[in-house]
């Protein structure tokens, strides 16, 4: 009989790892993968919520600068008329979509800051990665801050394994995270990239973030040398001659853009990614559905407000009405009244009258009309501009005029107005009249673009603009002081109970 004693066990050579098998620990050790890591924060913007769909949706609505046409329903709809609520499935979604951008670029700063290479390219390219993920997570604090006010700070890569991460102490402690992020970024991102990076993060892009964040916060001086910076060597932004051409699926990332997100249709890919199949069954899609349902000869999701249209019309320095040429290049309208009156002037034959009289005021800016008569599908590949020069040159602007300079301003303001062959202005007048010009023209320049209902959350003005609108066109008052904020998703509140107990009225 033979008996086999077993007297020891090397627990060592029983958990062997498997060489063929990736883990995060011997993953990020080359170049490829490194590069793989930022481009997956970079896809993030495409989540649901941001540039895909929702995000055009979502802040043109609040801004009262789209309007819900019949179609639109559920809780998109809500944003028109601010009836949503902290269970509404987009602000949870912008909230998830917010951190799972941190989420990645903190893995991204964790596991490539890991790597060691071994030559001068490969260090160059990490030190421009990790600058990269520091903007995509100064960007999204800078978001989260300004709609949310005090949120869960996630820092690290190991923040991922804390769930009941407590609310910002201040909202001052999140403006230093991301003044900290950019700074960084600043030192290490490139001024621009070869044609086959064309799209990724400049300094340029970092550098007006920052003045964007000083403006916000009402550090004027500061703003005011950051975008000066950009407008002077080695930085070559300038103005396009063409307006319009800032949103059509050519002439992207052009001399003006500073920073946009890359939206196109790859054949083969799922039509519908947009729904929620980023990165499941949506096959590599990054297009966006924007074309597709603002469009008056498609969806008609919505159509240009009356408040936006009306903006468009205004008296110049002699009291007579004058009516801005942004409006032709902005929506589709009335002949003899104002806005585009023709269509598809390049789709090879004559031009179509746009029919006002069965649809009213639409939107053209970020859309195809004038190329095609029907999306067909929602397959919109037009770059969603994120930062543009013009922005850059009025915010430049704003700052100047509330150090009290409103003459330096004037320049600024004129050089937007010249682009489109409007008036230019003699003065801007006194600091309160300066500022009311300064908002203006930043409606006309910016507007679809996303960047009202910001402006006048910042500008303290949200609730009496936004009532004032709403009820000239019948639609009530509908803005209450709650509103100044949006309200804390339900998800995170059933996830995280030191939010949840942080949260006042069920709102924020």
């Amino acid at each position: 009989m033979v008996f086999l004693f077993i007297t020891a066990c090397d627990e060592d050579r029983l958990n062997l790892e498997n060489p063929n098998e990736y883990t995060e620990v011997n993953y990020f050790t080359n170049a490829g993968q490194c590069l793989q890591a930022i481009n997956a924060a970079y896809a993030g913007f495409y989540f649901q919520g941001l540039f895909a769909r929702e995000y055009y949706f979502i802040f043109d609505l609040l801004a009262n600068e789209a309007e819900q046409a019949p179609p639109l329903q559920g809780a998109l709809a809500t944003f028109a008329n601010y009836t949503f609520s902290p269970a509404n499935e987009h602000i949870n979604a912008i909230w998830r979509s917010y951190y799972r951008l941190i989420l990645r670029s903190n893995l991204v700063t964790e596991k490539v800051g890991q790597w060691v290479p071994d030559n001068d390219e490969d260090k160059n390219l990490k030190t421009r990665i990790l600058g990269e993920a520091g903007f995509i997570r100064a960007w999204s604090f800078f978001e989260l801050v300004t709609l949310f006010g005090r949120v869960p700070i996630k820092e690290t890569w190991e923040d991922r394994f804390e769930f009941n991460t407590p609310r910002a102490d201040s909202i001052g402690q999140l403006w230093h995270i991301i003044e900290k992020e950019l700074l960084e970024a600043i030192e290490v991102l490139p001024i621009s990239y070869d044609q086959i990076n064309k799209g990724r993060i400049t300094r340029g892009a970092a550098i007006a973030l920052l003045g964007k964040a000083y403006l916000f916060q009402k550090k004027w001086s500061q703003a005011a040398d950051m975008f000066t910076l950009i407008e002077n060597p080695p930085y070559a932004y300038k103005l396009i001659d063409r307006f319009e051409e800032n949103f059509l699926d050519y002439n992207e990332n052009n001399e003006e853009s500073l920073f946009e997100i890359q939206l196109e249709h790859f054949p083969g890919t799922n039509t519908w990614y947009m729904f929620g199949g980023q990165e499941s069954w949506g096959g590599g899609s990054t297009h966006s559905g924007r074309a597709m349902e603002y469009g008056w000869n498609d969806w008609q999701n919505v159509f240009i407000s009356d408040a936006a249209v009306n903006a468009f019309s205004y008296p110049d320095e002699s009291g007579n009405n004058y009516i801005d040429p942004r409006a032709s290049m902005t929506f589709y309208g009335m002949a003899g009244f104002i806005g585009d009156t023709n269509y598809c002037d390049y789709c090879g034959g004559e031009a179509l009258p746009y029919p006002y009289e069965d649809l009213g005021f639409r939107w053209k800016k970020y859309n195809n009309y004038e190329n095609k008569a029907k999306e067909g599908l929602p397959e919109g590949s037009i770059n969603a501009r994120v930062i543009r020069y013009a922005d850059v040159l009025l915010m430049h602007a704003e700052a100047l005029i509330e150090l009290g300079y409103p003459d330096e301003a004037l320049d600024l303001v004129n050089t937007v107005r010249q682009r489109v062959n409007a008036f230019s202005y003699t003065t801007l007048g006194p600091q309160e009249n300066a500022r009311q010009i300064l908002r203006k023209e930043r409606q006309l320049e910016l507007c679809g673009e996303q960047h009202r209902f910001f402006d006048l959350i910042r500008w303290g003005i949200a609730m009496e603009t936004i009532n004032m609108e709403k009820q000239a066109a019948g639609r009530g008052n509908p803005f209450r002081p709650k509103h100044l904020l949006l309200p804390i998703p339900q998800l995170e509140k059933d996830l995280n109970y030191n939010v949840a107990n942080d949260v006042k009225d069920d709102w924020n």
